[in-house]
């Protein structure tokens, strides 16, 4: 069975938390290119890009008090500026100066907040965080919830890519005791069939299969906007695996069934084909199914450890069972993700010393290639 993985990229960008004008100094500074905030007895505060002398892009916040001395108050690296304001996020009467950087995707930017109170403390991320922050956005945005002033993050959600417009997903935070707190969640809200395919692939993702199938459903049958003959198929199969991962295996035999049969050779026809044989050869065998299901919900879902300890627990070594290679493929998989590649050779190895025959034969060759040239060092070449 295949399944959706999510390619994780890690940006390792330090950001340090520098006072003194010498490191100023030995960054080439461009002219500001984000609106400074004048500081009343105190200077100039800007949110500048500049360049070390090694060419890496970089941005600084400075401030500059009368008569031109220089201080750096932060140096952020591989990051640019985009906006820099001026909020009271946590209602004391002393509003706190906002710094947004854009990360080095070209699309997602990332909030710092300072205290304006002694020598601008970095609230967030806390001054001993040097990574990136936690909130990495689309957008960010200022705003007030329950008459309360709130950063609001914006992420795009992007499953299914049939937009304009998109769905976001919306977190709230509020600032208390000098932290920011995540206090609400929520969603951008349209009828658009885009919107309500990538609410149901969230909630997919998220092992909500009821809800993933009722916003697939909408899709649909009541959605706005014109439901292209790729965006329809597309719901369909999302409709299928969602009533496959709530156990309705007739229901969604007859979805996979109708992408293969009432529509030309398409991108989910040769997915919807090998679901029909796996649900069809064991539809007399619903325990396993589900089992395999049980298994399958937990990885989908990044819980590795619980579905290792799940499988643990299955006697699926006994030949009575009939899907023991799969249940040794999702092994596999699992181990991988556990970067125990030893132990998920073996597993890879076993489907092929005692199931020749099975239909993952041909994956499991390739993963077996792939991790023993990664442990002898060719990357399997």
């Amino acid at each position: 069975m295949k399944r959706f993985f999510f390619n994780i990229v890690v940006f390792v960008v330090i950001c340090s938390f520098i006072t003194p004008d010498s490191k100023f100094n030995s960054l080439k500074a461009e002219p500001a290119a984000v609106p400074a905030i004048e500081l009343k007895g105190r200077g100039t505060l800007q949110l500048i890009k500049n360049f070390n002398p090694s060419g890496t892009e970089a941005a600084q916040l400075i401030l500059t008090r009368a008569g031109g001395r220089r201080q750096v108050i932060d140096s952020f690296y591989g990051l640019q500026p985009t906006e820099l304001r001026r909020f009271d996020l946590d209602s004391d009467e002393h509003a706190e100066i906002i710094a947004t950087l854009m990360h080095p995707d070209g699309t997602d930017v990332m909030p710092y907040i300072y205290s304006v109170k002694g020598n601008f403390a970095r609230l967030y991320p806390p001054p001993e965080q040097q990574m990136l922050p936690d909130i990495i956005c689309r957008k960010i945005i200022l705003t007030s919830r329950n008459d309360q002033p709130v950063i609001c993050a914006k992420y795009k959600v992007s499953f299914h890519n049939f937009g304009p417009p998109d769905l976001y997903r919306l977190e709230f935070y509020q600032l208390k005791n000098n932290k920011l707190v995540l206090i609400d969640k929520g969603f951008t809200q349209n009828n658009h069939f885009n919107v309500l395919m990538n609410r149901a692939a969230f909630a997919y993702y998220q092992g909500a299969y009821q809800e993933a199938a009722d916003y697939y459903n909408k899709a649909i049958s009541s959605s706005t906007g014109r439901l292209t003959n790729q965006a329809f198929i597309e719901a369909i199969f999302g409709l299928a695996r969602a009533e496959m991962f709530n156990k309705n295996f007739e229901e969604a035999l007859e979805l996979f069934q109708k992408i293969v049969l009432e529509f030309e050779q398409n991108e989910r026809t040769n997915e919807a084909q090998e679901e029909i044989e796996l649900i069809s050869a064991n539809l007399d065998n619903k325990n396993e199914l589900s089992f395999l299901i049980d298994v399958l919900s937990l990885t989908q879902q990044n819980k590795w450890h619980e579905a290792l300890e799940l499988l643990n627990r299955h006697p699926f070594n006994q030949q009575t069972f009939r899907l023991q290679d799969r249940y040794l493929f999702i092994r596999g998989e699992i181990l991988i993700a556990l970067n125990r590649i030893e132990k998920a050779i073996e597993a890879f190895a076993t489907i092929e010393e005692k199931f020749p025959d099975s239909q993952l034969i041909n994956d499991a060759d390739t993963m077996l290639n792939d991790l023993q040239g990664s442990l002898d060092g060719t990357d399997g070449l």
